[in-house]
């Protein structure tokens, strides 16, 4: 038996209508999405004080290609250079202002912009120098219900000598790194103030002093 034309399109209607809301509820209700961050705007590179141990900093946005979201366990660091390849695995972050120890951070859709500090951790054998050359940096993140870690994002740039000699003789020297939108590159700054920034204020702190690095009036928010 014929189905007349007409009731074939609504069938057809309706059964693209059934999909296309199942669809919506999936992507709604189980769709998670993938982690993904964007480029980190200002890199870091300086040692911790007590104990002077490397830290690498950056600031990025976290977020995920899902309504739901993900949770983060944990992130770390492999940093490629001419001594070798070393993991940064203690691993911090700013909430609040305030930095703590990184552990369930819950990442949507709408992101999280936020500081993240990497060291070392403190049995560490690794020697860890600030040499001159050409580093390479590799993002992981370890997610909640996944085996695997996943890397997030490669990070490029390089030290020249002068800014090497003074990073590993002078251990209160901190290496600002500035991502330039133009020229797709991070460009290389050294801080002169031999006093460590205040590790209580941490991302703070890192930001004010970027208008000194580049001669730049600085202004408080009243």
């Amino acid at each position: 038996m014929d189905v007349p034309m007409k009731d074939a399109i609504a069938i057809l209607i309706s059964a693209a209508s059934l999909l296309l809301s199942a669809y919506a509820i999936f992507v709604a209700q189980f769709n998670r999405g993938r982690l993904k961050m964007t480029q980190p705007t200002l890199l870091c590179m300086k040692r911790e004080f007590p104990g002077a141990r490397p830290k690498l900093f950056l600031r990025t946005c976290l977020f995920t290609t899902g309504t739901k979201g993900r949770v983060i366990e944990n992130m770390f660091l492999k940093v490629r250079q001419s001594n070798g390849v070393y993991r940064f695995d203690f691993w911090g972050h700013t909430e609040n202002h305030k930095l703590t120890l990184g552990s369930g951070l819950f990442v949507g859709s709408t992101g999280v912009a936020s500081d993240h500090h990497f060291n070392p951790r403190e049995n560490s054998d690794d020697n860890f120098l600030f040499v001159d050359g050409e580093y390479f940096i590799e993002v992981f993140a370890t997610i909640v219900g996944r085996k695997r870690s996943e890397k997030l994002m490669d990070l490029t740039f390089s030290i020249d000598g002068q800014q090497a000699a003074e990073l590993i003789q002078i251990p209160t020297r901190e290496l600002y790194l500035l991502w330039n939108a133009d020229t797709r590159r991070y460009e290389g700054h050294v801080r002169h103030d031999n006093t460590p920034l205040d590790e209580g204020a941490m991302g703070l702190a890192i930001h004010d002093a970027l208008p000194n690095i580049l001669g730049l009036p600085f202004q408080k928010n009243a």
